[in-house]
């Protein structure tokens, strides 16, 4: 008799934990941003695409990326807000950082070698 309701026994605690309406908590959202490439050596005047990745919460996605690109150093070359960047004209090393317009905080950072 015990083998038979076991089987029953165990059908009846799935069906209680599964009951329509219960959810399960999600995990918080968790912003992030990624650059690429990373670190890239180009001759003077060159120019290079940057590509940032963000993630969204679950069922978002804005028209456009939420980032702002930038050159560290003043002298260092131009980047456009699609994140097309050119090369000064003078040699050195330089940053192009991006950051998340809706996460400040956020940024991602490339080091670019001008020979």
């Amino acid at each position: 008799m015990l083998i038979r309701a076991l089987p029953v026994l165990s059908l009846l605690l799935a069906f209680a934990c599964n009951t329509p309406g219960t959810t399960v908590p999600a995990e918080p959202f968790k912003p992030s941003i990624s650059l690429r490439p990373v670190a890239i050596s180009l001759a003077k005047g060159a120019t290079q695409i940057f590509q940032a990745e963000v993630n969204y919460p679950e069922g978002q996605r804005p028209l456009r990326q939420p980032v702002a690109w930038t050159v560290v150093e003043p002298e260092g070359g131009t980047i456009t807000a699609a994140g097309h960047y050119t090369a000064p004209a003078t040699a050195g090393t330089f940053h192009v950082r991006v950051t998340r317009e809706d996460f400040p905080e956020l940024t991602a950072t490339a080091t670019v070698t001008v020979n």
